[in-house]
């Protein structure tokens, strides 16, 4: 008796495992999509990092004429 009680309940452990949903694909999913962004991140300041550096030094430039200094 005690045999087929151990069978069924592996059972309903396997069935469990079995249909109820993957927890860890979800931190998979988040993994790709973060390395997905820092790839596009990467390469988008590759390709307009100077024109992003002269853009930046024209904002300091303009606002260190701007305002007196307050030393």
């Amino acid at each position: 008796m005690r045999v087929i009680e151990w069978g069924w309940l592996n059972l309903a452990r396997l069935t469990d495992r079995l249909t109820r949903p993957l927890e860890g694909q979800s931190t998979v999913e988040y993994a790709l999509v973060g390395a997905l962004v820092v790839i596009v991140s990467a390469g988008a300041m590759t390709i307009l990092g100077t024109q992003i550096s002269s853009v930046f030094h024209n904002i300091s430039s303009t606002l260190s004429g701007a305002a007196p200094s307050a030393h």
